[in-house]
């Protein structure tokens, strides 16, 4: 009796927490917006490509599992602005997460690029760059802060400063992701060529088939 009394205790628990949690499940799409400008001039940067990725996660023993869920790309205007829809970061319930193999979406991350320019926010970790674009966190830049980018000139800076797109570690979606950043793609082997290297072949192949 005792251990029939556990079990409907356990389902009732999971219950409420899979009530608390559905709501959570259920995404919903905002809309991500800004302006990107240049560090010194102020000046709107137009043709920048803002990249947005969404990972989901699992709670798990060990930590948790992270996957890629979505990823956006979108060209700044001639203001500098760019807007995209995307999904807003699910708070989810850890235990129901867990037990139900449930994965939440969260917070978008960002990546902003121009060949010739620091790429954010790769460019944190460049010496050439660092202290010279802003913001500091993809929070700020999902709020609508400016993204400020630093000119290069350098050519040896611009080598190093060369972002690589984010995909998928499941080989299946590998190439479903990148096919989303086709003008990330575009504008990694210009900058290549403007650096006298050779082309990525698979980034040129993603660029024809679209």
């Amino acid at each position: 009796m005792l251990k029939l009394l556990k079990i409907i205790l356990s389902a009732f628990v999971l219950l409420i927490w899979a009530q608390g949690s559905t709501s959570c499940a259920l995404a919903k799409d905002r809309v991500y917006g800004g302006r990107v400008i240049d560090f010194e001039t102020k000046e709107p940067i137009e043709g920048a490509v803002v990249v947005a990725y969404w990972d989901e996660r699992m709670a798990a023993p060990a930590g948790g599992v992270t996957r890629l869920k979505e990823v956006k790309e979108i060209l700044t205007d001639k203001n500098g602005a760019w807007r995209l829809a995307g999904p807003e970061e699910e708070r989810g319930d850890s235990y129901y997460s867990f037990a139900t193999e449930t994965y939440y979406i969260q917070h978008p991350r960002f990546i902003v690029f121009k060949p010739g320019y620091c790429p954010w926010p790769g460019g944190f970790s460049i010496d050439a760059c660092r202290g010279k674009i802003k913001p500091g966190g993809a929070g700020k830049v999902a709020e609508g802060e400016n993204v400020e980018l630093f000119k290069l000139i350098e050519k040896e800076v611009r080598f190093f400063s060369i972002p690589a797109p984010d995909y998928s570690t499941d080989p299946n979606k590998r190439i479903e992701f990148l096919k989303k950043q086709v003008q990330f793609l575009k504008f990694i082997n210009e900058e290549r060529r403007n650096l006298g290297l050779s082309e990525n072949q698979m980034y040129k192949e993603i660029e024809h088939e679209k």
